[in-house]
């Protein structure tokens, strides 16, 4: 029973991070007709809403992209309103992100890898990789793709054929490759305006660290300990999901007994190492965590808290943890902890970098 429990943790951690997936709310602005509204808000689900909050109000609201004409982050990311007509010919409206602004302005739905062009007033386009058969080859089937976004690109960019062996060289639809295209292409034919790439402004890593202290059970009675942690977050990808590792000092944090070892082998200096997913959209935000404590594989961690923002730049943290998981399903958890239930309760203080 104890191992079907713990089996069921994992599954609810992982799941949690995917069911959750809700972007942070930051100071941003919303467009209509030339109008400016500023406040705080995110991205809805795929694209289609936002919520946002006026500066002078007191509640979020739901905003369409027909309600308005673009919305975007301060100094960030930038979102434009359109109609997009999907694969089964139905149109739908989107919160589009413009990536680049130029002689082609290039587009996208991030979470599905959609992206889509436009040349000066003309129509907008999606760039699209349809499977066009399975191929059978030596017996094992592959996907064969039509790949008719190079005809596209070479089409949209026929006054720039110096660039074709870069479009050719386009295996896939990729983000970085087309952010690049879009802008060499507008350097080529374009000298009388900037083009913009909107991507440049969106942090590839930002970084938060972490002062740490509390307790942990990790041998037969509670030790004090203490460390600095750091966060890695990486927004394109997900602005939810935190790398956290560091180093964390505890003068009898996890030992060896003899069930192993003639004497017990004491670990002081741990160097954790955990993905946290940070839940909520405002000053108070729940936690939840998996990872390995004391940075070895057998000493899976499961840790759940909150983080509560008390200035910009500024949070604090609490966090518990039950350690071992793995070790506790191969019946070892005695024998790695000098007890049948490690576990750790943490205070932080977390500095945004930014």
């Amino acid at each position: 029973m104890k191992k079907r429990v713990l089996l069921a943790t994992f599954f609810i951690v992982f799941l949690a991070g995917y069911s959750f997936s809700q972007s942070v709310n930051k100071p941003a602005y919303i467009v209509k007709q030339s109008d400016t509204v500023y406040g705080i808000g995110h991205v809805g689900k795929n694209q289609q809403f936002i919520e946002f909050k006026r500066a002078d109000a007191t509640n979020f609201r739901k905003i369409l992209p027909e309600q308005i004409d673009a919305f975007r982050f301060i100094d960030g990311r930038y979102f434009i309103s359109y109609q997009v007509v999907e694969y089964n010919k139905k149109p739908n409206w989107y919160f589009l992100e413009l990536l680049v602004d130029g002689e082609i302005d290039l587009y996208s739905i991030s979470k599905y890898a959609r992206f889509f062009i436009k040349k000066g007033d003309g129509k907008l386009i999606e760039l699209k990789d349809n499977v066009e058969n399975i191929t059978n080859i030596a017996g094992s089937k592959y996907m064969k793709k039509d790949q008719r976004y190079l005809g596209v690109m070479k089409l949209y960019m026929e006054d720039a054929p110096a660039l074709f062996p870069e479009i050719d060289k386009m295996d896939r639809l990729q983000q970085a490759d087309l952010v690049k295209l879009s802008v060499d292409y507008h350097k080529v034919v374009c000298t009388d305006r900037e083009c913009i790439n909107y991507t440049k402004d969106v942090p590839k890593v930002t970084y938060k660290l972490e002062l740490l202290t509390g307790a942990n059970r990790h041998n037969n009675s509670y030790t004090p300990q203490f460390g600095v942690l750091v966060y890695v977050w990486r927004p394109l990808h997900n602005e939810r999901l935190y790398l956290k590792t560091g180093l964390i000092y505890s003068a009898r944090s996890y030992g060896r007994t003899e069930y192993t070892y003639p004497e017990k082998i004491v670990y002081n200096l741990k160097i954790p190492f955990s993905f946290e997913y940070v839940f909520g959209k405002k000053a108070f935000k729940p936690t939840l965590a998996i990872g390995f404590p004391t940075g070895m594989y057998p000493i899976v961690s499961v840790q759940g808290g909150f983080i509560v923002t008390v200035a910009p730049g500024f949070e604090l943290s609490l966090s518990t943890s039950v350690d071992g998981i793995l070790s506790q399903m191969t019946g070892m958890q005695k024998e790695m902890y000098n007890n049948d239930f490690g576990h750790s309760i943490n205070f932080g203080l977390i500095f945004d970098f930014k």
